[in-house]
């Protein structure tokens, strides 16, 4: 399967659930977590048919893909956000799946519809890859909106989840520790209970939804010189839509910028002052981040060659820049 061997590099970072990060000490404020939410694996067929014909079974995915996107998830994945025996023998009976080996047939097929409607099958996967990305974003929509009901974000000796975000990211910014609690009128001990309470129930939480509450809400306090592009990412992942904005840097210079991190990891370096000789801050990291990964995620499917090629040019370059050390930022094709 050519393409899933290409692509499936690219959604493997949403494969994993989003971690919350560590318990951290009052002064050192927390900063939000990659905004990745879990994905299940997707293959898409892409060998070239003779015939332009094939047995669609009962799809069509012409008009309806969705029903087809969502056929393939319940067939080909298992696991929380895959199928189960239950979804996948009614997607059989529905559609009129005779086996597993008629299955594959139908899929082929069904993809070749869509190919042809489209124009390729790197277009298929990219609008695949982003019905997924809406599938979850709703799911975790969801999670939110049960632990809202279920009081998990009930404000914390008076301060509520946003406003802990938004002086953990004063406090990353630079701003002063004792000034800003003086400020918001918290004294010390009552911040540290808050802070120790937050980070147990983040730690608690499975569904992940009050790190994804956190982390919107520590980019929605963001006063980094990529505040805007992390808004913008977080208000288009909510949307399921591309972002309006262009990338403020190229996809040269942030591979760049990852790969001078990883090189001072690999050296015993400060990975943080390896971003301030790039006129970086750790904000700005986290919000850049945020908003190039969204468009990553949003073009990578059709577009992978494209992708390939600027990452081998700056793993040449940045392997010519420190010889004789191995460092892997973990970009796959």
């Amino acid at each position: 399967m050519g393409l899933f061997d290409k692509v499936k590099g690219l959604v493997k970072g949403a494969q994993a659930a989003v971690t919350p990060p560590p318990a951290a000490p009052v002064q050192q404020a927390q900063q939000p977590p990659p905004a990745n939410y879990p994905q299940a694996s997707m293959e898409i067929p892409v060998e070239e048919h003779e015939d332009e014909g094939g047995d669609v079974a009962g799809f069509d995915a012409a008009n309806d893909e969705n029903a087809f996107f969502n056929a393939v998830l319940h067939m080909e994945s298992e696991g929380q956000f895959g199928g189960t025996d239950e979804s996948r023998a009614e997607i059989m009976s529905r559609f009129g799946i005779r086996d597993r080996s008629h299955w594959r047939d139908v899929k082929d097929a069904n993809y070749q519809v869509l190919a042809q409607k489209y124009g390729s099958f790197e277009e298929v996967s990219q609008r695949e890859l982003n019905w997924r990305q809406g599938q979850m974003q709703q799911h975790m929509q969801g999670q939110v909106a049960k632990a809202q009901a279920g009081g998990g974000f009930a404000p914390v000796e008076g301060i509520s989840l946003e406003q802990w975000a938004a002086i953990n990211a004063s406090i990353v910014s630079g701003a002063n520790h004792e000034d800003l609690l003086k400020g918001a009128g918290i004294d010390n001990e009552r911040w540290q209970r808050a802070s120790a309470e937050w980070n147990a129930r983040m730690a608690r939480d499975t569904t992940f939804a009050i790190t994804t509450v956190y982390g919107n809400a520590f980019q929605a306090a963001s006063k980094g010189k990529y505040g805007d592009y992390a808004r913008e990412a977080t208000a288009a992942r909510a949307a399921n839509r591309d972002v309006t904005m262009e990338p403020p840097v190229t996809w040269e210079q942030y591979y760049g910028f990852m790969y001078e991190q990883a090189y001072a990891a690999k050296q015993g370096a400060d990975p943080v002052a390896a971003l301030k000789s790039v006129g970086l801050t750790i904000v700005d990291w986290t919000d850049l981040s945020s908003f190039m990964g969204y468009v990553f995620m949003r073009d990578a499917g059709r577009n992978w060659k494209q992708y390939e090629e600027i990452h081998k040019r700056v793993e040449a370059t940045y392997a010519a820049k420190y010889p004789g050390v191995k460092a892997d930022v973990d970009i796959t094709f």
